[in-house]
């Protein structure tokens, strides 16, 4: 069972980086490779464009909240 939540947690951890990282490379080819290759960048991204990232952020915290409870359940 916490496995399944874990695999859960990290894959919308993931779906929502993806998302942000995409929405960063269709405002600007320079703000994609930073939030690319640099991580705080991606938050600062986020912060700054909170309209087009929202629904990745509420994705990678969703997912941290359901890996913390598959953590809590092992």
């Amino acid at each position: 069972m916490s496995l399944l939540l874990g695999a859960a947690g990290l894959l919308l951890i993931a779906g929502g980086s993806l998302y942000i990282l995409v929405r960063a490379f269709t405002t600007s080819v320079l703000w994609g490779v930073g939030c690319l290759l640099i991580s705080p960048v991606m938050i600062v991204f986020a912060m700054l464009h909170w309209d087009g990232a929202k629904a990745g952020v509420l994705a990678a915290v969703a997912g941290t909240v359901v890996l913390f409870l598959a953590g809590l359940l092992a």
